[in-house]
């Protein structure tokens, strides 16, 4: 059952353990140049804070996927999920930490500053493209139905949808549609 995938889906992210799958990465990185001869260790003084760095920002990444999840597992709105514990929760796969890395770095992309420029060369032209063939002398922008496939944090469906269309975004990786959920609704 659909939902049944769904709430296991969300209590999976929630227990992805990204932050023990990320540290555990780092700390590799961390053994390998600690294996490095002196000598060479100390061509990257920095290195070692450096990591430590990275290390804050994953528990900081945690603690936005668990407030992502703990906003999604009611989002939909017909389905009382409870804790009947059939569902058996995997451990995180090398897939499953790749689409969840491919959807923090989303949020950048769509959500921030730093992803104005890619944002602006990947969706202006489609914008363009809509109010060329939809202008507002001709049409009522809210009754022109407009998709958007692969809408991913939704910034796209966002944009058209600011501007008066009717727009919907469609998503199938749950990663990417709890997310957008949180950006766009919460």
């Amino acid at each position: 059952e659909l939902f049944t995938r769904v709430y296991i889906a969300s209590k999976y992210l929630k227990l992805l353990l990204f932050r023990t799958n990320m540290h555990e990465r780092v700390n590799r990185t961390e053994r390998q140049f600690k294996s490095l001869p002196a000598n060479q260790q100390s061509l990257l003084p920095q290195f070692l804070p450096h990591l430590d760095k990275i290390r804050k920002c994953i528990d900081h990444n945690q603690e936005i996927l668990q407030t992502i999840v703990n906003d999604c597992v009611h989002m939909f709105e017909n389905k009382e999920y409870g804790e009947d514990g059939s569902g058996k929760i995997t451990p995180a796969s090398t897939f499953d930490m790749d689409k969840l890395k491919s959807t923090l770095k989303q949020f950048v992309r769509d959500w921030s500053e730093e992803g104005k420029s890619e944002r602006d060369s990947c969706y202006q032209p489609i914008i363009s493209e809509i109010m060329k063939n939809f202008p507002k002398e001709r049409w009522d922008f809210s009754k022109v139905n407009i998709l958007v496939p692969g809408a991913g944090l939704g910034r796209l469906a966002w944009e058209i949808a600011m501007l008066g269309y009717a727009c919907q975004g469609n998503e199938w990786s749950l990663f990417m549609l709890f997310s957008s959920n949180f950006v766009l609704n919460r």
